[in-house]
């Protein structure tokens, strides 16, 4: 996956079961400031992720469309990284951390 972080560009080699979630391989990888601080509940949005590709039946988990809709209601394409499984859904894709 192409992962876009403050104007770069990281190309990240991961496979399924690596990690929990994208918050998880994101805060590893990239060593982000201020990046999901409830700890993958799904209410705070600190993980807003922009996802290039994702599948439309790649369902909302937990809180994660309630916190969505109070954050940025009406906006396609953005989910939360802290509700994403890392898996073979994402080879390919281009995620931009907002």
């Amino acid at each position: 996956m192409t992962v876009f972080y403050s104007s770069e560009e990281y190309k990240i080699q991961t496979y399924a079961g690596e990690y929990r979630d994208l918050k998880c391989l994101i805060q590893d990888r990239l060593f982000t400031d201020d990046f999901g601080q409830c700890g993958g509940m799904g209410r705070c949005g600190t993980c807003i992720v922009k996802i290039g590709g994702l599948k439309e039946n790649s369902g909302f988990l937990r809180n994660e469309e309630t916190t969505l809709h109070r954050i940025a209601p009406g906006v396609d394409d953005i989910r939360l990284a802290c509700q994403i499984p890392v898996d073979d859904e994402l080879s390919n894709l281009t995620i931009t951390i907002i």
